[in-house]
This record gives structure tokens, C-alpha cells and sequence, in this order.
């Protein structure tokens, strides 16, 4: 432990954005309580670099208040990533979404340093030179074993750790795009599916920026999971319809041959859609208890199968009127 006075130290932007963030007022009531009572937790560093304590860090500098220095025993990058995630899943105010993602993160670390025993070595992994003391595990049995620890000490599956890994991936990809909508997912602002997640880091650039801005135009403290669901079924069934038109002008040799108009344009776009929507409703009738759900659920759920039914019966009522026609 260091003794208490100012610092200056680096922040990595990956590291920092590990850590969620502090509301206003959080934020507010953390520097009213260093300046009445000082810095009492030390800020934990590793190689000058902050794992823990940003926003002490950033209002200590700025208010000129000491503080001391506790060096954590880290070799390499990877563990600072995992004892970071570590550090924040022990604490108890952080959100469901959030929890996820630290987990899946931690294991997508803990992979590449694999899992050294009690002398320090790795029976799973082979050792490198260079800055990192791990290269990617040799097999994936290493990978498993990994889950099946995490599991354990967060009292999940190993196959739900794995899914968390790549729920952690499809943030980290939707960071790089579309920055702003991860912390409004993280928060549970934005409520959606790790299916979704994964499917939205899927978007191209300009796809994902104008599905992220009409998912934040529709409501904006608030967004739900039927919202988002749809944008992206039409997103999914707008690629498909691209590639096609693609497909077309490939073979067809020249823009000018292909058809001005398809009459089966907009039934194909909702045959389409519509296992989408037949895979979610078999998904939700194996998954969810129907006797201990709420009766306002209940309400919802009745009320908009109810206007699909209605919505099916018209259409099959048009097919076999114009069928009865032809």
C-alpha cells in the first residue's frame, strides 16, 4: 500500500468501460463524500494503469485530494480484464444485463490465459513470450473447464457461461459502431434478447445506426422488447431481400434486364418473417410457466395473439376469395 498523496496514473478505455457508470447523482454524492471525509479507499493499479477507482481518480485530481495506491499481482492483460469483471460481479447495485456481460467477458479472457494450477503453470495452455503469459488454450476441453469453474462460483451452467461469452462479443462489436446504445442495453433502458444483441452486432454499420436510432426515437427513457424484436425481423428479411437483388443483377449480367416491378416482393418479405415469429411463440410455450405468470402478462399475451389470429384469418380470407376468383 502506497502512501496517501496525488498520483498521476493512466486509464485504459477498455478497463474504465468495464466498470458501469455512476448516475448524476451517484456521482454528486461520491464527491461530497471525499471532500468531507477524504480518499479512504486506496485506488487498485496495475503497471500505472487503473483497474479500480476511476471516478475517485478523476475527482481526486480534480479537487487536489491524496489518495494511496493498492498494486495488484497481474502478468498480463487477459487478467486484469477477469480480476476487473471479478471485482465488479461482488458488488450487488449492478444490473442483470450488466452481470451477464462481466461474466461473459471474464470467460473470454480467462480462455486465453487458460487456468493455471497451484504453482502457477497451466496444464491447459502453452506459455508465450511477450507481453501476454497465455496464448489461446490448446483444446476445447480448456474451454470447458473454464465455463464449468465460472459456473460453479456463480452458480449457473457452463453452457450458460458460454452464452455470456458470446453475448460480451456481440456488445463488444456493437461498442465499436454504435457506442452510445450499449450502456442504454447494459442498463436495462434498451430491454433486449442476447438472441437480438447478437443478431443487431450482425448489422452492417448503416443498418445498425438506423435501427439503434429508431429503437431510441420510439420512447426515450424506455424501449421495449416486441420493439426492438421487430425492427429487427424486417432488418434480417432486408438483408435477405438485398442479397437476392444482388443474386439477380449477378446473373442476369446488367441492372437494365431485371424486372421493374415483382408482384412477389412483399410475400415473399412476410413468408419471411413468419417462422421468425412461430419459432418465438413454440420457444415461449416450452419456456414459460403459464400458471405462475402475472394476469397482466397474461392480458398482453392474449390481447395481441388475439389480434394476430384476426390479422391471419383476414389474410387467408383474401387468398381464398382471390383464389376462388382465378
Amino acid at each position: 500500500m502506497s502512501e496517501q498523496k496525488c498520483y498521476v496514473l493512466k486509464i485504459d478505455p477498455e478497463f474504465k468501460n468495464l466498470i458501469p457508470p455512476l448516475t448524476a447523482d451517484e456521482y454528486q454524492q461520491l464527491e461530497q463524500n471525499l471532500i468531507n471525509e477524504g480518499c479512504r479507499e486506496p485506488i487498485s493499479i496495475w503497471n500505472g494503469y487503473i483497474l479500480d477507482g476511476h471516478n475517485r481518480y478523476e475527482i481526486c485530481t480534480k479537487r487536489d485530494i491524496p489518495f494511496q495506491l493498492c498494486c495488484v499481482d497481474i502478468q498480463c492483460r487477459e487478467e486484469a480484464i477477469s480480476w476487473i469483471c471479478a471485482n465488479q460481479l461482488g458488488r450487488r447495485n449492478i444490473s442483470l444485463e450488466t452481470r451477464k456481460y462481466l461474466i461473459g467477458k471474464r470467460y473470454e479472457s480467462e480462455k486465453i490465459m487458460g487456468t493455471p494450477n497451484a504453482i502457477g503453470s497451466n496444464q491447459y495452455a502453452r506459455k508465450v513470450d511477450g507481453p501476454k503469459m497465455w496464448d489461446h488454450p490448446l483444446s476445447d476441453g480448456a474451454a470447458i473447464k473454464t465455463a464449468s469453474r465460472l459456473g460453479n462460483e456463480y452458480h449457473i451452467s457452463h453452457a450458460t457461461v458460454s452464452k455470456y461469452g458470446v453475448y460480451s462479443q456481440a456488445l463488444d462489436v456493437l461498442a465499436k459502431s454504435e457506442p452510445d446504445i450499449v450502456p442504454r442495453i447494459l442498463s436495462g433502458q434498451v430491454k433486449i434478447s442476447h438472441e437480438n444483441v447478437v443478431e443487431l452486432s450482425k448489422l452492417s454499420g448503416t443498418d445498425a445506426k438506423q435501427l439503434v436510432q429508431k429503437l431510441s426515437d420510439e420512447d426515450a427513457d424506455f424501449v421495449g422488447y416486441s420493439g426492438t424484436r421487430n425492427e429487427l425481423l424486417w432488418a434480417s428479411v432486408g438483408r435477405q431481400v438485398k442479397r437476392q437483388i444482388q443474386t439477380a443483377s449477378f446473373s442476369t449480367g446488367s441492372i437494365k434486364d431485371m424486372p421493374v416491378y415483382d408482384p412477389d416482393a412483399e410475400i415473399s418479405s412476410l413468408v419471411l418473417t413468419i417462422p421468425s415469429w412461430v419459432s418465438s411463440i413454440d420457444r415461449t410455450r416450452r419456456a414459460a410457466d403459464l400458471n405462475v405468470v402475472s394476469s397482466n402478462a397474461r392480458s398482453q399475451l392474449l390481447k395481441q395473439l388475439t389480434d394476430l389470429k384476426k390479422t391471419i384469418e383476414g389474410m387467408l380470407a383474401a387468398i381464398r376469395e382471390d383464389k376462388d376468383n382465378g
